[in-house]
């Protein structure tokens, strides 16, 4: 990790995902697609988007730690 990267516990930035839920041979699953993140502004978020969701919903998770 550089001096100025910050942990993922601290980071203040979101990432946006469209989940997909399907079934395969009986089975329920989902596919989670990052399409975008979100930053924190004067009273709100900025979100940036690469796609836009065809249900209209999008989900918003803190970024998960990478491991090395």
């Amino acid at each position: 990790m550089s001096k100025t990267s910050k942990p993922a516990a601290e980071t203040t930035r979101l990432d946006a995902f469209v989940v997909e839920e399907f079934e395969v041979n009986g089975e329920k699953r989902s596919a989670w697609n990052k399409i975008g993140t979100a930053w924190p502004q004067k009273g709100g978020f900025r979100l940036v988007l690469k796609a836009i969701p065809v249900d209209g919903v999008v989900i918003l998770h803190k970024p998960e730690a990478k491991e090395d």
